[in-house]
């Protein structure tokens, strides 16, 4: 009777003297998105403007006119850096874009109101 109980007591702890403990590995990735800025030489007149949505713009006469997204928390400022209103920018008006992304994933962060010199 003796050995009985010996041996179902070691076969209840058996289990756990050989039981493997798992590790759990957490990985975090940061992406960085560079935030581009298009020079003086890159003011464009804007076409047309949907504030929150998109803004079309034409960097030149015989170009294509460009439209790009913009981004959900877009700024909009003058040369100065100073908020303005969206209402500020109408068709004709020179704008440079700041942008986030590439190609077709492009959004525009920031719209930056120019007076053509």
């Amino acid at each position: 009777m003796k050995t009985i109980a010996i041996l179902l007591t070691c076969a209840f702890i058996a289990p756990f003297a050989f039981a493997q403990t798992g590790t759990t590995r957490e990985t975090t990735v940061t992406t960085t998105q560079t935030v581009t800025t298009l020079d003086s030489t890159h003011v464009m007149a804007v076409n047309t403007f949907a504030p929150g949505d998109k803004i079309v713009v034409q960097t030149a006469t015989a170009t294509q006119p460009m439209t790009v997204r913009l981004d959900k928390g877009v700024s909009y400022v003058n040369e100065h850096g100073r908020l303005i209103s969206p209402r500020s920018i109408q068709p004709g008006s020179h704008v440079r874009l700041e942008f986030i992304g590439d190609d077709a994933n492009r959004v525009v962060t920031r719209v930056i109101l120019v007076h053509p010199h």
